[in-house]
């Protein structure tokens, strides 16, 4: 490791050297804002005209706030949640896997993330930090997407573009180090194969570490982890109307034990205890092809098909203690199989598309549960999800300054579970089928020039399906439904250098599914045994001081509560919070950049108290909660171009190495945030 970072300090202290001179007779650029195109939701506006709350996080701003992973995006993004390592985040309360606890094995979700349009399998989304390398754009969206994005998007959705061909030649490539063991390198360039026909785009991406957390008892590191991408596009143009992308991607991920020990009540930080080297391993790939063909000047038809296949497997350490040899082995094989196609329209007055879905999702699992390795139970079987969806938007620019928009979508899905064996509960086979009438309609009125004021009502929806989780009993459940309705205000001032956003909004659930407990097998059961409903407010401001300062702010306060749950045992949770949201987020941030030349970003967040367990007496009614911290914690990144090309970059992240809980469950194993880390980049762009 040693030799490593001196390997790095050696190549920029030759950088400096060999280029120090060349730069001075560089010119300093000015530095210019691009005005920002979100597409997540299929018809593409400048970011002042999206109702939607959204969070944008642009290439250059990946790069300027030394964000390498969806975690990094989520920590200063007002209505989300996270913590250290993905396992646990969510939307405006919500967790991506939703409230049902069915474990990995499901392929239902509350929050759908895409890359170039793919959709990311399930336990991508709690175990991968989804690296951004070669990112061009993160598009965060708050509240339902069911409308326009289908299935498992209740509460959300996440659209990743990463940077498509382009004919003229591009190249990067950096090599980092960091504490804890933290090293990785990563290239990304293509150009032109057949001028002005064909262009190609290679990334690659590795990164490595020892992780934060020591296991006592193994004296090891608990956490190490590895990661490793690559991708490849090819953009094909036949004629001046058609354009083909075709896509290949290819991701691995592997990791240790996450958790770590209380002892005598007292929290051991960055320590575990567990006889077993435990490790969660990630494999996928994933196929694409987007062609999209132009019928005129006003119409379009657009083709994307993906198909991502996955290879989950782990060790677990059933007991989480050093003291019984307890092990899971897990194998889980998953494809997930889209075609979407859709015709759109566009003039001055309207934007339009209509189009038609077909996904085809299977699941397959084994578990294996070891007593001193001996065979103890078994756990497998398989699923398969048919969906078929028509769906359409209309945005009707009516009057000056008014457009309306309208959409709506049959969605229609078949749930076929087969659990050939079960140890600890019986068997099942069950098939069910589901339908829904999406609808959404809002009006949006322009103020003044850049004032925007809108307001939305649309259906949320997420399917029902069949309980995996082992000895679960395997029951049916039914679909569940969100109706929200959402204010929403957007504002540019004094030359568009302050920027203003706020979505002021009410969810209403019903059928909500929940986990309950039996309080006699001491099993999980899935039923829509809940109501509740979310009040919040997102707030973002942006203000450019000259060319070289720009700031930034943005608070949430979020309110979820169970309006209706009582559990199989007689525990009474309504009027109580969700577990593990967060009522206050908010972040402040500085960007300095001085002649195109040195960069310097600061960002504070905090998130508020949340509550990870309730405590209940004897009649059911809860008495106390166990809360996880708040914390405020403050991050730096500062870019040094030595050269137009090459540039050196330093971050520390939890600069002040705050502590603080993050799922404080009852027992002696809990989450942390992570402690302070650091790094160090070398990057060449040519």
């Amino acid at each position: 490791m040693n030799f490593k970072k001196n390997t790095v300090a050696l190549a920029v202290g030759s950088a400096i050297c060999l280029t120090h001179t060349a730069w001075a007779a560089e010119q300093a650029n000015t530095v210019e804002i691009a005005p920002i195109t979100v597409t997540g939701e299929k018809i593409n506006r400048p970011l002042e005209q999206t109702q939607s709350s959204v969070a944008v996080v642009t290439e250059q701003q990946l790069r300027e706030k030394a964000d390498h992973d969806l975690v990094d995006v989520f920590a200063r993004t007002p209505g989300v949640y996270n913590q250290a390592g993905n396992e646990n985040w969510g939307i405006r309360g919500v967790p991506v896997s939703g409230f049902d606890d069915q474990g990995p094995a499901t392929l239902n979700g509350a929050v759908s993330v895409f890359v170039d349009g793919a959709q990311q399998p399930n336990r991508a989304l709690t175990l991968s930090p989804m690296p951004l390398w070669d990112a061009e754009q993160v598009e965060v969206f708050l509240g339902p997407q069911s409308t326009t994005q289908g299935r498992n998007s209740l509460a959300g959705a996440v659209v990743i573009q990463t940077r498509n061909p382009t004919f003229e030649p591009t190249f990067s490539a950096q090599t980092n180090v960091g504490n804890y063991g933290e090293y990785g390198a990563a290239v990304a360039g293509g150009g032109a194969i057949v001028d002005d026909k064909i262009a190609g785009r290679l990334a690659v991406d590795y990164q490595e570490g020892d992780g934060y957390i020591d296991n006592i008892a193994t004296h090891d590191d608990a956490n190490p982890r590895r990661t490793s991408n690559a991708r490849g596009k090819l953009l094909v143009l036949p004629n001046d109307d058609t354009e083909v992308l075709l896509s290949y991607a290819h991701g691995e991920h592997r990791q240790g034990d996450r958790s770590v020990m209380r002892e005598n009540d007292k929290v051991r930080y960055y320590k575990i205890s567990s006889n077993t080297k435990a490790f969660d391993n990630l494999k996928q790939d994933t196929v694409s092809a987007k062609i999209d063909y132009r019928l005129d000047d006003n119409w379009s038809l657009t083709s994307l098909t993906a198909n991502t296949s996955s290879d989950y497997s782990a060790r677990l350490d059933f007991d989480q203690t050093a003291d019984d040899n307890q092990v899971i082995l897990r194998k889980q094989d998953g494809d997930l199989f889209s075609q979407e196609l859709r015709l759109n329209y566009a003039s001055d007055t309207v934007k339009s598309f209509v189009g038609a879905y077909y996904g085809h999702n299977t699941n397959n699992f084994h578990d294996r549960l070891l007593f001193d390795d001996e065979l103890f139970g078994t756990a497998k079987g398989d699923t398969t999800i048919e969906n078929q969806a028509v769906f359409g938007e209309i945005n009707w620019t009516f009057a000056p300054r008014w457009t309306l928009i309208t959409g709506l979508r049959y969605d229609h899905e078949t749930n076929d579970t087969d659990i050939d064996q079960d140890d600890f509960s019986s068997p099942g086979d069950v098939s069910k089928s589901f339908d829904a009438v999406l609808p959404k309609l809002g009006i949006d009125y322009e103020l003044a020039a850049g004032q925007y004021l809108g307001f939305m009502v649309q259906k949320g929806y997420r399917g029902g399906g069949v309980n995996v989780r082992a000895g679960g009993g395997h029951e049916s459940y039914d679909p569940e439904y969100t109706t929200n309705y959402e204010l929403s205000y957007r504002g540019s001032f004094f030359d568009n250098t302050l920027r203003t956003r706020a979505n002021l909004y009410y969810t209403d659930w019903k059928d909500q599914q929940v986990s309950v407990l039996d309080p006699n097998t001491e099993f999980v059961h899935v039923f829509n045994a809940g109501s509740s409903d979310i009040k919040g407010l997102e707030v973002v401001v942006e203000k450019d001081l000259g060319e070289q300062l720009t700031l930034n702010a943005g608070a949430a306060v979020t309110d979820g509560k169970y309006k209706d749950f009582v559990t199989g045992d007689g525990r009474d949770m309504s009027g109580e919070s969700f577990l593990y949201a967060p009522k206050y987020k908010m972040s402040v941030g500085a960007t300095y950049r001085w002649n195109d030349r040195l960069t310097v970003n600061s960002d504070v967040t905090y998130q508020g108290t949340t509550p990870s367990e309730y405590e209940f007496d004897a009649d059911g009614q809860v008495t106390d909660e166990r809360k996880s911290d708040n914390y405020w914690l403050v991050n730096f990144n500062t870019e040094y171009k030595v050269t137009k090309n090459v540039a050196v970059s330093g971050f520390v992240k939890n600069a002040f190495d705050k502590e603080y809980i993050t799922n404080n469950r009852g027992g002696d194993v809990i989450d942390v945030g992570a402690p302070r880390t650091v790094g160090l980049v070398l990057r060449y762009d040519m």
